[in-house]
Formats: C-alpha cells, sequence, structure tokens
C-alpha cells in the first residue's frame, strides 16, 4: 500500500474523530496486512518496544502527584499566596492564575492537569469579577500551558525518550522561555483589563503576604523539592514523578486532608490519564517504523535540506508547523510522528540538538491552546460548561505570545541553552 493511501487512511480516521492512537495504529495494521514482507509479529515487538523505557514511567507518577495535588488543597494554598502578591495589580485575578500556572507547573508537567486543578478554583471567581467566559478560560487555559514548558514536563520526557537525549538538560532549557510566556500571558492581561475596566483590589500589605506563605510553605516546597533535587542530581526525571507523589500523599495525611478512599481515588484517576499517552506511544512505534520503511524520512529530507536549508528558516518552519498541526493533531502524537524524522535533518544542518528541542517543545506545546483541536481548551471549556467557540478570538493574543517567545528563542538561542550550560 502506497504512502498517499496510508496517509489518507489515517487523515480519513481522524476526520471521523477516531483517537489518534487508533488512526496511528489501525494505519500501521492495513500497511502490515498489504505487505507481505513484513511480519505480523512487529506490531507487537514495536508496540512493546516503543514503552520498554525506564523514564516513561514518570507519566503516571507525575499524573498521580497532579491528582494528589488537587485532592490536597495544594492548589488552593498556590492560589491564595500568587494572590497575595500579584492581586492588587490590574488584572490581579488573572495574574494569579497566571503566576499559579508558573509555580504549579513545577510538580506535574500537565498541561491538563494544572489547568483543571486552576480552572476549577479560579474560573467562577474570574467571570465574578467580570471577565466574559471566553477570556476567563483563555486565561485558565494559558496558564495551563506552561505545565509542560517549565519543568517537570511529561512532553519533554516523552520526546527525549524518543531521541535518547538528556532529559535534565531539556528540562533546564524550558525554564527562561516559560517564565517569558509567564511575563506576556500577564502584560495581555493587563491590557485586558485595563480596556474593561476591571476592578482593582487594595494590597494587603507584606504582612498578609507572609501570612498566605507560611500556610503555602509546604506546598511551595513541592515544586522546589522536584525541580532541586533534578537540578542537584539527586534524582533523575522518573524518581523526580516518585518522590512528588510519595511527597503529597504524606503532606495529605498529615494536613489530614487525604484519606484511604480518596488516595484510592488520586490513584485510579492517576493510572487512568495515563493510559492515553501510553497507549499514543505505543502505536508510535510501529507507527514510525512504518513511515521509516516506506522512505518517507528521505522524502522530507530532500524537501527540508532544498528549500529550507538555513538553520533560522528551518526552526521557523517548525513553528509554523507546530501551529498548522496544531489544529488538527495532539501535541505528543505529532512530536512522536514526528521525531524520528525530523532528527537527522536536523543533524545534517548542524543544529544543536537542545536548541531545536526547546523551540520544537514550545512550537508543538502552542497547539494545547490552538482550536479547533486544543485539548487544555476543551478541559477547561468542560469544567463549567463555556462554548469552545468563544474563546477562539481571546485565545489568539495568548497563542502570539507563545509563538513571540518561539522566535525569540530562534534568533536568541541562549534563552534556551544557557541554562543548562551554566548548570
Amino acid at each position: 500500500m502506497t504512502l498517499f493511501w496510508l496517509f489518507l487512511l489515517f487523515f480519513v480516521l481522524l476526520f471521523l474523530g477516531c483517537p489518534i492512537y487508533i488512526c496511528m495504529g489501525l494505519a500501521s495494521v492495513v500497511w502490515i496486512l498489504t505487505n507481505q514482507r513484513v511480519p505480523g509479529v512487529i506490531l507487537a515487538t514495536k508496540m512493546y518496544a516503543q514503552n520498554d523505557s525506564f523514564s516513561l514511567m514518570a507519566i503516571p507518577f507525575f499524573m498521580l502527584a497532579g491528582q494528589v495535588m488537587e485532592t490536597t488543597g495544594i492548589t488552593e494554598k498556590i492560589i491564595g499566596f500568587a494572590h497575595s502578591l500579584v492581586g492588587h495589580i490590574r488584572g490581579g485575578l488573572a495574574h494569579t492564575a497566571t503566576l499559579t500556572g508558573m509555580i504549579m507547573a513545577g510538580v506535574s508537567g500537565s498541561a491538563n492537569a494544572d489547568g483543571a486543578a486552576i480552572g476549577s478554583v479560579m474560573l467562577p471567581a474570574l467571570k465574578k469579577d467580570g471577565y466574559e467566559e471566553g477570556q476567563a478560560v483563555a486565561i485558565i487555559a494559558a496558564a495551563g500551558s506552561l505545565g509542560p514548558i517549565i519543568p517537570p514536563s511529561i512532553f519533554m520526557i516523552i520526546l527525549c525518550n524518543a531521541t535518547g537525549s538528556n532529559i535534565g538538560k531539556l528540562f533546564l532549557a524550558g525554564v527562561i522561555p516559560g517564565i517569558l510566556m509567564g511575563v506576556g500571558f500577564m502584560v495581555v492581561n493587563y491590557i485586558y483589563a485595563k480596556r474593561h475596566n476591571i476592578p482593582v483590589t487594595k494590597f494587603e500589605g507584606f504582612k498578609h503576604i507572609w501570612e498566605t506563605f507560611k500556610v503555602a510553605i509546604w506546598a511551595l516546597l513541592m515544586p522546589i523539592i522536584i525541580i532541586g533535587g533534578i537540578l542537584g542530581g539527586v534524582f533523575t526525571a522518573t524518581e523526580a514523578g516518585v518522590v512528588a507523589s510519595v511527597y503529597g500523599i504524606v503532606y495529605g495525611f498529615l494536613n489530614k486532608s487525604l484519606s484511604l478512599s480518596k488516595l484510592r481515588k488520586c490513584l485510579t484517576e492517576g493510572v487512568v490519564s495515563s493510559i492515553g499517552p501510553m497507549l499514543l506511544i505505543a502505536c508510535s512505534g510501529v507507527f514510525a517504523y512504518m513511515l521509516t520503511s516506506l522512505g518517507t524520512d528521505k522524502i522530507v529530507a530532500k524537501f527540508v535540506l532544498t528549500y529550507i536549508p538555513n538553520q533560522h528558516l528551518f526552526l521557523l518552519f517548525m513553528l509554523l508547523l507546530g501551529l498548522l498541526l496544531g489544529c488538527f493533531i495532539d501535541s505528543i502524537a505529532s512530536c512522536l510522528m514526528l521525531m524520528p524524522i525530523l532528527t537527522p535533518i536536523v543533524a545534517t544542518l548542524g543544529i544543536d540538538f537542545l536548541h531545536f528541542s526547546i523551540v520544537f517543545t514550545m512550537a508543538f506545546l502552542t497547539c494545547t491552546i490552538t482550536p479547533p483541536v486544543g485539548t487544555l481548551l476543551y478541559v477547561i471549556c468542560g469544567i463549567d460548561g463555556t462554548p469552545v467557540m468563544s474563546t477562539v478570538k481571546p485565545i489568539l493574543p495568548y497563542v502570539g505570545i507563545m509563538a513571540l517567545v518561539v522566535i525569540l528563542t530562534i534568533f536568541i538561542p541562549q534563552l534556551g541553552i544557557w541554562l543548562p550550560s551554566f548548570l
């Protein structure tokens, strides 16, 4: 079966609403059945080999950490502290959501987990404060999107597992760009609040900041321990997921916010939320093998080296590709499909792979908040039933900020690679 018909089958299944792992898996099965030279056992071996990785064990643990964080009230304590810091600035509640997203990004590594946790608490408050429903969702979605950019990051773990690159270095590469995105989101929040005359709350003083800090100190230690442990070489990214989960569980039992029944629910939801990414990774193994066998990597390499031979142009092409594919395909699926094809091209063009990886990560994570497939938008809208179409216009400035930071990182590589090289 030719490459054209296989891609046609893939996109037909995609537009029919099939999960992306089924689109990958079924296209691969059809290819194997119509190709007598490929043994059927390759399906099982490739799917198993793709998930047979120590680093991927971090996914269920970070998912569990996110569930524990929400159940034990860690989210509310972080929100309270963030609000004491920035709540008095115009657009204070929106800034609180963004700052909370930046802090919580250091725990779960999942945009959906962070967005759902922040949205469940802050969405009603934002609407009550005068924010339109679409704008409120856009603010929360943008804040949640920082989860996989500021370390730790499930997306980065999957990318490094697919390429064999260093997870710790890529984690560090996301710190400065992630902070820049957060600051940019706050600028957008401020402009919106000023235009719509959102009320400004009074600064409650440094004593109030200290009081909220004391309440939130054990919650704030969670991301500090995780990131500090990884940076200090105390534990790996996978072990960091275990540490985050254990810390959250111990914290929950000590302050009596977690019971055995709640823990069982967290464990169940952590496992269930890990099934999707793991199925996607498994099916991507045989799908990538199919693409390589059909010579897709050579076709793409010839096109890129002929028409996009410049390093900066190639990285800008990655941003454009991320924005376009994000309209149809999930970011993790895009990563798993493209990495086997793009990695040799990056080497041929002489691009620093860490630089490419952080640009690729940010470019393809932008699609978590781009309609119509932006999964994070659907998660936040699902909290209170806000129509997804109402978020299309409000989300565009936040997408623009993410794209701008990607462009800055392309032309100023030190934004991404300085911190890993320094530490």
